[in-house]
């Protein structure tokens, strides 16, 4: 296909009704950027064919920080796209149109040999005194020369010109190659996106620091995101959480210092530490009606913590014996 045939997809792309419609209805700008990221989209599948289910356009739509509500509109109103709602995929028959084209042209340039395009022409040789049995004049020799220069630069011209011809992208195929992110992440749990944070030291490092918990927050990182996790599902925040970007800069907010927070997360996890403290301390007793005791025995109130599991209570000495 050649260049101009390129330019009037272009054109036909941009003159088309629906785009047209489309750009009309809604914000002209970011439809036709949707338009075109979903095209991208396509271009990194197989045989050109996505899924539409509704948690990856959400993904999508949260990774290039536009509307969901405004991708499903250009995916589904506009007639633009082709969808399989019985399969949940879609397809674009102006993409399709448009590989297929360059696709041949690939398989063309590969079956001449070259990925440039067509085979050099081989210039027919004039007649020369030399192949007349005779000696060439100075005049000739200079002639011959130029004309040999000529024909070696005509030759990288054309070789030049026709690689720009056949791979002269479209629209779709010049932005996929200056724009292509390659396909989308996996959607994974809120929950393991919460638990990949202790992976990022740096980071972590860092939120430290702006927390101003100081020691607590180095030693008692795991605890921190368990409280965190409870944070989120009390108020139910989980759902806008799709990426370790999404949930790094909640946490960042969440432990922020001064902020209401981080001092409820600053109470909460000294209440949290006291408890296990007590239950370490106390581990080799029991409690009984409110009662300490250990072996059925009781332990005076003032008395301090069993020490282990074979000390005996000396009411003579009044302390822990073996």
């Amino acid at each position: 296909m050649k260049k101009d045939q390129y330019f009037n997809l272009e054109v036909n792309l941009l003159n088309d009704d629906n785009i047209a419609c489309m750009m009309s209805e809604m914000n002209a700008a970011e439809a036709l950027g949707i338009y075109v990221m979903l095209l991208l989209h396509l271009r990194t599948k197989d045989a050109y064919e996505a899924s539409c289910k509704p948690v990856l356009l959400k993904a999508m739509a949260r990774r290039y920080d536009v509307d969901e509500v405004a991708v499903e509109r250009v995916l589904r109103e506009f007639d633009l796209f082709e969808l399989d709602e019985e399969r949940q995929m879609f397809r674009s028959s102006y993409l399709d149109r448009v590989m297929k084209s360059l696709e041949e042209k690939r398989k063309m340039d590969i079956e001449n040999g070259k990925k440039g395009g067509r085979p050099k022409k081989v210039a027919k040789s004039a007649e020369t005194p030399v192949s007349k049995g005779r000696k060439p004049t100075e005049n000739q020799k200079r002639r011959e020369e130029e004309s040999k220069e000529e024909e070696s630069k005509g030759s990288v011209s054309v070789v030049n010109n026709n690689r720009s011809n056949i791979e002269t992208p479209s629209l779709v195929s010049r932005l996929a190659d200056e724009g292509n992110h390659g396909p989308l992440q996996p959607v994974l749990p809120w929950e393991k996106l919460v638990d990949q944070l202790s992976t990022f030291q740096s980071y972590m490092e860092l939120a430290g620091q702006h927390s101003g918990l100081g020691k607590l927050f180095v030693d008692h990182q795991k605890l921190i995101l368990e409280i965190f996790k409870k944070h989120i599902r009390l108020y139910d925040k989980g759902a806008g959480l799709l990426f370790p970007e999404d949930v790094k800069r909640y946490f960042s907010n969440y432990i922020a210092a001064g902020s209401v927070t981080c001092r409820t997360l600053r109470e909460t996890l000294l209440k949290e530490l006291e408890n296990t403290v007590d239950k370490d301390v106390n581990r080799f007793e029991s409690v009984v009606d409110g009662r300490r005791t250990y072996l059925g025995h009781l332990i005076p109130v003032d008395a301090p913590p069993r020490p282990d599991a074979s000390a005996v209570w000396d009411d003579v000495k009044k302390r822990w014996a073996h």
